[in-house]
């Protein structure tokens, strides 16, 4: 018994300092084995992302967020939300797209809704490019209304410069969407 106690504390000894070592967002983690599919997924720094272009955005009616660039900032509190107060206000599909500065090896995206889950996101297209001009589809998804991370998979890593987030529909019906957060990563 007392010898079964010290290896456990020594396995959780040796997996702290494993994390603890590492930043957060270089962590290894396996994903979707209720699939069989045990790849393993690295977290992407967006330290160099940037909005290239947006449909539109909130200015005004939402304070201090609103505005495209918020679904970068790594902060869920903070949010981008259509244009409501334009005249006339922007209506599906919206368009977000993402520059990572340079050309990326990219296996998929992290998304967060706006944590109140107002605006949701229902169906959203996805397409990447290495120019911003030639757009491949990686695909349609439907995304929960839900406030945690949802992966928007790309099934293997593909070499980029941009992304393009096509929201076609909003949970609640509405002409309106926000998004919380979007983040990257690479299969290893």
């Amino acid at each position: 018994m007392k010898k079964s106690k010290t290896i456990k504390h020594i396995l959780f000894f040796l997996v702290a300092i494993v994390v603890l070592a590492c930043e957060p967002d270089q962590v290894l983690y396996k994903t979707n084995q209720i699939f069989n599919d045990t790849r393993i997924k690295v977290n992407l720094k967006p330290t160099a992302w940037t909005i290239e272009s947006f449909s539109s955005e909130e200015t005004a009616g939402e304070g201090a967020t609103g505005r495209a660039a918020d679904i970068l900032d790594t902060d869920l509190e903070t949010y981008w939300h259509s244009c409501w107060t334009c005249n006339p206000a922007g209506q599906h599909p919206h368009e977000l797209i993402i520059n990572f500065g340079s050309e990326i090896s990219i296996g998929g995206l992290q998304v967060a809704q706006r944590q109140t889950l107002s605006r949701a996101i229902k169906d959203l297209e996805v397409e990447t490019s290495t120019d911003g001009t030639t757009w491949t589809s990686m695909g349609s998804f439907s995304l929960s209304r839900i406030a945690e991370l949802q992966q928007v998979d790309f099934r293997e890593n593909k070499t980029v410069k941009y992304v393009k987030l096509i929201i076609k529909t909003s949970h609640d019906g509405s002409i309106y969407a926000a998004l919380a957060q979007v983040g990257g990563y690479a299969y290893e």
